[in-house]
């Protein structure tokens, strides 16, 4: 069996959602990738993780993506409240849904797809301590300009490029370019990457 990996610091991790199984494997990984860390709660209980936070440091949530927070809120709402409150934690969302866009948004630091073979998940679990004891650097897709936006966003709901160049009043050649550098700042590597990353 392969040594646990030593971390500079300890790490306090918070797991909430309603799907046990996914928890406790995420939990198991977890315990057997690392030593240094302390699973302060593993709950479906939101009340819970909001009262822990405002009474523990929490350096890591893996958080469910795809449940309704416990006042009415949707996951991608209860993510945005926790970022605005406590914005040096990490947010790895779990989910079988793709929910790739979130990252995009820079909403959450990782993402976990249940679907996934369980060498992914252990290749975004190492992730972990990298993440939380490294300069942020700067989501490539949060430096995309409003421009570059509007076009994937056309473009993700099907319409032609000549067709958005018609209804943004620019040139087929900008449009094109918007696209070209959004696909080049987002690490994709051709439009078939792109194609994939807009339908996810």
């Amino acid at each position: 069996m392969a040594s646990k990996l030593e971390l500079q610091h300890h790490l306090n991790i918070a797991l909430i959602g309603g799907d046990r199984f996914a928890r406790c494997g995420i939990t198991a990984l977890l315990q057997g990738m690392y030593s240094g860390i302390q699973i302060t709660t593993s709950t479906n209980d939101y009340q819970h993780l909001d009262d822990l936070l405002a009474m523990t440091k929490i350096d890591v949530i893996f958080i469910s993506g795809i449940e309704k927070h416990h006042t009415g809120m949707d996951c991608l709402a209860y993510i945005k409240t926790i970022k605005a409150s406590y914005p040096e934690v990490l947010i790895y969302m779990y989910s079988a849904a793709v929910n790739s866009l979130l990252w995009v948004h820079g909403d959450i630091d990782a993402y976990i797809s249940l679907q996934d073979p369980l060498y992914r998940w252990r290749t975004c679990l190492l992730k972990v301590a990298e993440s939380r004891y490294q300069p942020k650097k700067k989501s490539m897709a949060l430096s995309l300009t409003p421009g570059e936006w509007r076009v994937l966003k056309k473009l993700r709901n099907g319409l032609d490029i000549r067709y958005i160049a018609e209804i943004e009043k620019l040139s087929y050649r900008r449009v094109s370019a918007l696209k070209s550098s959004a696909i080049r700042k987002l690490g994709l590597r051709n439009k078939t990457d792109l194609l994939v990353f807009l339908t996810s």
